[in-house]
């Protein structure tokens, strides 16, 4: 439809994003270093938050060895008090 009427269509999306991934009975780290990705946080043997391409993210969606994929977003302004928080009690605890 858009050829017919000569219309241009364009879907932004960001370039990476970071994402919540859950393999399914397998943990998803080769498969999320596959797709050109970074794990940032191991969450369980199956759990992890990753950062990854778009183009991975999608590919992921459809692999049949991931149970679940999405984005998450971060609050920086609560992540930095959180490590405030455990800088100081770091600081103030009996070594």
């Amino acid at each position: 439809m858009a050829g017919v009427l000569g219309a241009t269509v364009k879907i932004a999306h960001p370039q990476q994003g970071m994402f919540l991934v859950i393999g399914n009975g397998v943990s998803p780290e080769t498969m999320v270093k596959d797709q050109g990705g970074k794990v940032v946080l191991p969450l369980s043997g199956f759990k992890l938050l990753a950062v990854l391409p778009f183009a991975g993210y999608i590919a992921l969606r459809s692999n049949r060895s991931i149970q679940a994929i999405g984005p998450v977003t971060v609050d920086t302004s609560r992540l930095s008090k959180l490590v405030e928080l455990l800088a100081k009690t770091r600081a103030t605890s009996p070594r």
